[in-house]
């Protein structure tokens, strides 16, 4: 999986906070007129499209200058492949389960809406997680508790 390497911009970008949009719009998504999230990350990061003195696009990170509260997480995480046609649900980072777009009914644009609902959904609605385990081949399912039993 492509990630965003810091470690190679910065002999590029003066500002750490800010990326060139080119070479590295396939990490990104776009969620509104000029507002990106990055495929990656754990975390909901947004970025804004802006443009340099010379006409270069890049993106600045967007960041919220109020303090936030620190909170514990669920395991839960979902990751979209390059081209956002599937979302990978992992739990404690080990694959779970995969849902393709074509089964699921969400295209690239919006699969970072469906990996925000699927995790929102399994992480706080234990109905919802009770029947996503159920769906599963039972081998899986039996699989999935022995390793996870916090999921029973």
């Amino acid at each position: 999986m492509d990630t965003l390497n810091w470690n190679l911009l910065s002999d590029i970008v003066d500002n750490k906070g800010r990326v060139p949009y080119n070479q590295n719009q396939h990490l990104f998504t776009k969620i509104a007129f000029d507002v990106f999230q990055l495929n990656s990350s754990p975390i909901e990061s947004l970025w804004i499209m802006q443009e340099d003195d010379n006409g270069e696009s890049y993106l600045a990170a967007m960041y919220d200058e109020k303090e936030q509260q620190i909170e514990a997480k669920s395991g839960w995480s979902a990751l979209a492949d390059k081209e956002a046609q599937n979302i990978t649900l992992l739990y404690k980072d080990i694959p779970i389960h995969r849902f393709a777009s074509k089964d699921y009914k969400f295209n690239s644009e919006d699969a970072n809406i469906f990996q925000n609902i699927l995790i929102s959904k399994i992480s706080s609605d234990k109905e919802f997680l009770k029947k996503f385990l159920n769906s599963q081949p039972k081998e899986k399912q039996k699989q999935i508790l022995s390793q996870f039993p916090e999921l029973a």
